[in-house]
């Protein structure tokens, strides 16, 4: 009886194919499966289960999958150079990025598009593609797995995704834009579900798996700033070379023309930045008034209206000795400029916080008055007038265009996009300073609570001049108000990743009954 227990346990470690000693279960057979048949058979004569992490096109396999690739890569490479020669290849990537290009990464991103814009898009004299002449020689030099993603890469074109949610570490769900028949899909990318949001956008080339999809390379993120120009923009072109090729299609377009696309998606943004830098109000001005009555009486008079405030960490001896800092508030008497502030920078009420004019440096002899706007320096020149009444007399101004200066550097070689766009998060914000994180995460939770309470009540020029509850109600409004508040929760959900913030639109999406916007 022991005999026999003993050759049925011998039996079951035994692959149930070969007969070789194997521990390994097969969730498909249900029975032992040796590594040799598992690995040569699975995605052939075994159709592998969703949840087996050997079979590297599930996603419980997508570490296996990553390593066939990092050795298909390789072979592609080589193999584009083989077949167009080194000096071709190097004058592709040349083409498809210059080096001067706005990105840091440019020759990354360049050689993966020239890359792919020879093996699937240039054509040969038969009209083939290169990646058509090799499946033809049956991927000559590639094992099978290898192949199997080349079979699955020979469907790949160019378009443009939107992440709906982002799962775990690696994956995300999304959907095409330029393919609502698919609807969504599951795309793997641990660099991406790491760095993105939300309902951002990017351009890329994609290719879709049995059961997930993967960006081959990740182009650029089209942005809010320039979407509406970049999708006329392509359409236009769309619609031109269609006329020559009936079977033309929008993702032939955007695959023949990529690099061109990710060029025109920086200058779009360049364009606008300088137009907007032009039409911004950023100044830094300064004046600087010479005391003709006495220090005390200036004194008093910074110290006894709301508008001013001593700022914390000046003693009453002053900052230096006889130096006294102040910030010039949105408060008393200087309320009146708040009316005519941007929505966005309006403090109605105070339990939302206290708009800044600018700051007050007491000197003994004078003071220096300075203000990042010219709205507010011209406001407070007035105001200098009343509260003063001939006890200081203007001595010096200084009036810099700071935007202009900005816009400059965006036209010179030297100016780099990244820095652009932090210099863009920064610009309304007036001088920096060190805050504690905790005290600016209350701030900002602070302040969006009570931007969004205006929101719900302000019309909206997006929404036809309706505020958003009405425009909820309207069917016709309801996609633009949907556009609207996944451009809004993108921006929340990005503060939320980089400060470490819990902002919650969750009870703006309920108002305006919008629960598939809701995570």
């Amino acid at each position: 009886m022991g005999e026999l227990h003993g050759a049925m346990n011998r039996a079951a470690k035994k692959c149930h194919i070969c007969g070789a000693r194997s521990r390994n279960l097969c969730l498909t057979a249900g029975r032992i499966i040796c590594p040799t048949c598992c690995h040569s058979k699975r995605g052939v004569e075994i159709v592998c289960s969703p949840d087996c992490r050997y079979y590297p096109f599930n996603i419980m396999g997508y570490d296996s999958w990553l390593k066939i690739d990092a050795g298909l890569t390789h072979k592609i490479v080589n193999y584009v150079i083989d077949a167009y020669g080194r000096n071709y290849f190097q004058e592709t990537i040349e083409h498809m990025w210059p080096e001067s290009g706005p990105l840091k990464n440019w020759e990354a991103v360049a050689i993966g598009t020239a890359v792919y814009h020879l093996l699937f898009v240039e054509h040969s004299k038969d009209n083939q593609t290169l990646a058509q002449h090799w499946k033809g020689t049956g991927w000559r030099g590639l094992n099978r797995e290898e192949a199997t993603i080349m079979n699955y890469r020979l469907n790949s074109r160019v378009t443009i995704i939107e992440i709906q949610k982002i799962l775990d570490n690696q994956a995300m769900e999304c959907i095409d834009l330029l393919d609502s028949q698919r609807g969504m899909f599951i795309l793997l990318d641990r660099s991406l579900a790491a760095h993105t949001v939300r309902f951002a956008r990017f351009l890329t080339w994609l290719t879709h798996y049995p059961n997930f999809s993967r960006p081959e390379f990740i182009g650029i993120e089209i942005s809010d700033f320039i979407a509406k120009e970049f999708m006329e923009m392509m359409q236009k072109g769309f619609k031109e070379e269609s006329k020559r090729r009936p079977s033309f299609t929008i993702k032939d377009h955007l695959s023949e023309n990529f690099s061109t696309f990710c060029r025109l998606a920086f200058e779009l943004r360049d364009k606008k930045q300088i137009a907007m830098l032009k039409g911004m109000d950023l100044h830094q001005c300064r004046a600087s008034y010479k005391i003709e009555g006495k220090l005390e009486e200036i004194k008093a008079i910074l110290d006894r209206y709301p508008d001013f405030e001593l700022r914390e960490g000046d003693s009453e001896k002053g900052y230096a000795e006889g130096v006294y800092h102040y910030d010039w508030l949105r408060r008393g008497r200087s309320k009146t400029l708040e009316a005519q502030m941007p929505f966005s920078f309006r403090h109605d009420d105070e339990d939302g916080g206290v708009g800044i004019i600018g700051g007050i440096t007491l000197y003994p002899d004078g003071i220096l008055l300075e203000t990042f706007t010219k709205q507010k320096y011209e406001f407070a020149k007035k105001m200098v007038k009343k509260y003063f009444k001939g006890k200081l007399t203007l001595q010096e101004e200084m009036v810099v265009d700071m935007a202009k200066q900005f816009a400059e550097r965006l036209h010179s070689k030297d100016a780099d996009g990244f820095e652009n766009e932090e210099f863009f998060q920064r610009v309304s914000r007036g001088p920096e300073e060190l805050i504690p994180i905790e005290i600016e995460r209350k701030i900002i939770q602070d302040f969006y609570k009570s931007h969004y309470q205006r929101f719900m009540e302000d019309r909206i020029p997006a929404l036809n001049n309706l505020t958003p509850p009405q425009a909820a109600k309207d069917p016709k409004m309801r996609p633009r108000l949907i556009s609207l508040m996944k451009e809004h929760l993108k921006g929340i959900e990005k503060q939320n990743r980089e400060k470490g913030l819990d902002l919650n639109l969750d009870w703006v999406l309920d108002e305006l009954n919008l629960p598939e916007l809701k995570l």
